[in-house]
């Protein structure tokens, strides 16, 4: 059909063609040439471009805009060059006046280009002068119109055949149309057919987002540039309390953003779409915080990202209101700072009850010490006795909640040593074998370490806990067997098993469970047999945990327990040297100063100095302290810490500031017992800590430490573990190692003498001999290693010590340089 329609318009289009060639010679007086059209055409739009420019410039002197009179102008000088070059005007220019009239016109614009040319601000002065010229323009404009009509006229005959021309063209060209026509029919029916589809797509998709947008739980807004919303979704509705229709069209800055981040939003916005850099958008999720219609302010979740299409720049925002998120962080926060703050509140009420609780059991102790030496009934004894068991019970429970404050702490660890573990264990069952014995108990002891009972650990540490598991199974068995049995594994981590086993009532499985927890005991009832805090185990748990080790236990109510724990122990072959309480002290009579605000633990201090022969003076506080030492020189010196006015620490720095009792050693005495106490007594300058109650033995082994005048040699000697280490090695090997070891210790000494300094490499060669002085007990000659490990290029080095020290060893080794024993 549509074929039929196309042939059809054809034809008619071929007879109306002819009819028009029929016709000609009757419109032959309408018909207008092609060329006079453009003639005529050229001029009439160049009148009409001159008429633009004349209207423009009357514009530009009431203030109109510049630019667009530069525009006119260049379009109608444009128009008047053309009207001169064009080769479609020839017939134009045929006509001198017309020739005559361009030249005149172009001149006087020529005369306008460095005006028109020229800055706003010349342009503007030279209007007047400008609408001028453009006026002398107009006659000679509307001249070139009438000239170009007349030549139109002349030229009208010439038309009539090129139109006839044309005319026979027409069935041609409306053929060609035609098929244009329906081949771009059927490509635009195609083309309408995809746009119907891609059409549906995009609704389907916009839907989609729609619905997503909608039903999102956060609130997602969208802006311009300037920041107006153009969207606001149903949950930012909620979150804003702000109706879509309120919302839409205003500045997101003024409807949502408190006052406080309006600059910051207003300045990184500019800034982004400045640089394309901010701190707001494109940079992830942000906290900061909303207004609502109410005017309240809460927290939000922003994400704030661009999104370019085109010329077209929009920003998307999503929000969530995290109110109830930040409600529950600050809930932690706080619950965090209670936590902390009950933390210290503990840590302080553990110091100050330790403190006021030591203070009163020193005075008791001690005046029981005094009164042990005195001579009493029996019957006297006896009550003497009982005293002094429940004052070191309620001391030993002291002691244990402070031990356990101070492993809830994460205090220092005690630094690993060598010890002699088969004496540590033997020492502890034998110092436990009376209170065995007192509930009608047999204590044994099992120990198999394969010929290595020295060995590297925690001496302390492994005391107490094994002290601990000893004295539990001894309370809760009556009448029956203790047994401790030591055993080494054999592994690679050189561990060593400890088990603890008793006869005793055994525990439930519904509490075994809970041994080791603090504060537990089993028996809670106002009648219970056994005494205790119920942190025993719990230090112990804490203890072996800290060694490396964990601890489990067995047991069957009615038939007793088994506690185990392995701790990695490897052998060592150092020897521990004898302490100062294996052997009698006997220091020669000393004249001391005893600090001490309390009466009652002053009185008792200078009692137990005088019974051991020293000289003993007093002082009542800090400040007295410091006037003892002033006036008198005393070889050591006493003093309590916790003193009104004046404490311990502060009559110590004036003490040494005013560089008095240059000579005496000061030694603190304190209630205070938690190790942070007295690492910051220690680092004020005292040197060394004695917690209260304090005995006689531990006074005696403080004094003989700082006054003993033991020969050094003769010390050196007593701590040499030179014949254990050549019997641990086998003759020959150890004298290679020892020679090697004179050498480098011969070279070194040489390197130091010639230049006065250490370096890097020396310090380490220092470092690695000071090991070995250790291993070989050279007490003295490790200690100059170390001070030259820790020399700096001011420091002086300790070559006087060095050689004594050198020379000394040389005495001890000799005789195992020269292959034989000692």
């Amino acid at each position: 059909m549509t074929l039929v329609f196309l042939v059809s318009l054809g034809g008619f289009s071929v007879l109306l063609g002819r009819v028009v060639l029929n016709e000609m010679d009757s419109i032959t007086s309408i018909t207008t040439d092609a060329a006079s059209k453009l003639v005529t055409r050229n001029l009439a739009q160049g009148q009409v471009d001159f008429l633009r420019l004349k209207e423009t410039v009357r514009a530009a002197e009431d203030g109109g805009d510049l630019d667009e009179l530069r525009a006119k102008f260049d379009l109608y000088y444009s128009r008047i060059k053309t009207f001169q070059n064009s080769p479609k005007l020839e017939e134009l220019r045929t006509n001198s006046e017309i020739v005559d009239l361009l030249v005149r016109v172009r001149s006087r614009l020529d005369r306008l280009v460095p005006l028109i040319e020229g800055a706003d601000e010349g342009l503007r002065k030279g209007l007047p002068e400008l609408s001028r010229i453009i006026l002398e323009n107009e006659f000679d404009a509307q001249t070139l119109v009438e000239q170009g009509v007349l030549i139109e006229t002349r030229t009208r005959t010439n038309t009539k055949q090129r139109l006839s021309q044309t005319l026979q063209l027409l069935g041609g060209v409306l053929i060609v149309l035609v098929v244009a026509l329906g081949l771009a029919g059927l490509i635009t029916a195609r083309q309408f057919r995809r746009g119907q589809i891609l059409s549906a797509a995009n609704k389907a998709a916009a839907a989609r987002m729609r619905t997503m947008v909608t039903s999102s739980l956060d609130a997602i807004l969208m802006l311009d540039k300037r920041g107006r919303i153009l969207s606001f979704n149903g949950a930012a509705e909620d979150v804003f309390g702000y109706s879509r229709t309120e919302a839409l069209g205003q500045s997101m800055v003024d409807l949502i953003v408190p006052d406080h981040l309006r600059r910051f939003c207003i300045e990184n916005v500019a800034n982004f779409l400045a640089t394309g850099e901010g701190q707001l958008v494109d940079r992830g999720l942000l906290q900061m915080e909303g207004r609502k219609k109410s005017g309240k302010i809460f927290p939000v979740e922003l994400s704030m990202s661009s999104s370019q299409a085109g010329s077209d720049l929009v920003f998307v925002c999503f929000m969530r209101d995290i109110t109830d998120r930040a409600e529950s962080e600050e809930a932690l926060r706080r619950a965090r700072d209670d936590a902390l703050a009950g933390e210290r509140a503990k840590a302080n009420l553990l110091t100050v009850m330790s403190h006021e609780i030591r203070t009163p059991l020193n005075g008791i102790l001690g005046s029981i010490e005094l009164l042990e030496t005195t001579g009493m009934l029996a019957e006297e004894k006896r009550y003497l006795q009982a005293m002094r068991i429940s004052a070191e019970l309620l001391l030993h429970h002291v002691n244990e909640v402070l031990e356990l404050s101070r492993l809830e702490a994460g205090g220092e660890a005690e630094q690993i040593r060598s010890f002699d573990l088969q004496d540590l264990v033997a020492g502890l069952v034998d110092g436990q074998q009376a209170a065995a014995s007192a509930r009608g108990n047999k204590l044994y002891l099992q120990c198999r370490l394969d010929d290595q009972p020295i060995v590297m650990g925690r001496a302390e540490g492994l005391q107490q806990a094994l002290l601990n598991l000893v004295g539990n199974a001894l309370k809760f068995t009556q009448n029956g067997d203790v047994v401790v049995e030591v055993e080494r594994l054999g592994d690679e981590t050189g561990r060593v098993e400890f088990r603890v086993c008793d006869t005793g009532q055994g525990i439930s499985q519904t509490n075994l469970g809970r041994v080791f927890e603090e504060f537990v005991t089993l028996d809670s009832s106002y009648s219970r047999k056994r005494e205790g805090t119920g942190l025993g185990l719990a230090i112990t748990r804490r203890l072996i945990e800290k060694m490396g080790g964990e601890i489990s236990v067995e047991s069957e109510l009615g038939e007793g327990s088994l506690f185990r724990f392995a701790v990695p122990l490897p052998a060592a072959f150092k020897r521990v040297p004898t302490h100062a309480t294996d052997r009698p002290i006997s220091v020669a009579p000393k004249r001391l100063l005893v600090v001490e605000d309390n009466d009652i633990n002053r009185m008792l201090l200078e009692k137990m100095l005088q019974r051991q022969g020293h000289q003993v003076e007093s002082a009542v506080g800090g400040a007295e302290g410091v006037e003892a030492v002033t006036n008198n020189k005393y070889d050591l010196v006493f003093m309590d810490i916790s003193m009104p006015g004046m404490d311990g620490i502060q009559a110590l720095k004036k003490i040494r500031k005013f560089e008095l009792a240059e000579d005496s050693t000061i030694i603190a005495l304190t209630a205070h017992a938690a190790a942070d106490d007295c690492d910051r007594i220690l680092q004020a300058g005292f040197a060394e800590v004695l917690t209260k109650p304090v005995t006689q033995a531990k006074l005696a082994e403080a004094i003989e430490r700082h006054t003993s005048e033991t020969n050094p040699k003769l010390s050196e000697m007593e701590t040499s573990d030179i014949q254990q280490f050549v019997a641990a090695l086998g003759e020959e090997r150890a004298q290679g190692y020892l020679t090697t070891f004179c050498q480098d210790v011969a070279q070194l000494q040489k390197a130091l003498d010639d230049s006065g300094t250490v370096d890097e490499e020396q310090q380490s060669e220092a470092h690695r001999l000071a090991g070995s002085a250790a291993v070989l007990g050279l007490v003295a000659l490790r200690s100059c290693m170390l001070e030259i490990e820790a020399a700096t290029p001011q420091t002086e080095l300790p070559l006087g010590a060095l050689e004594l020290a050198w020379s000394e060893a040389g005495v001890l080794l000799a005789p195992h340089l020269a292959g034989k024993s000692a």
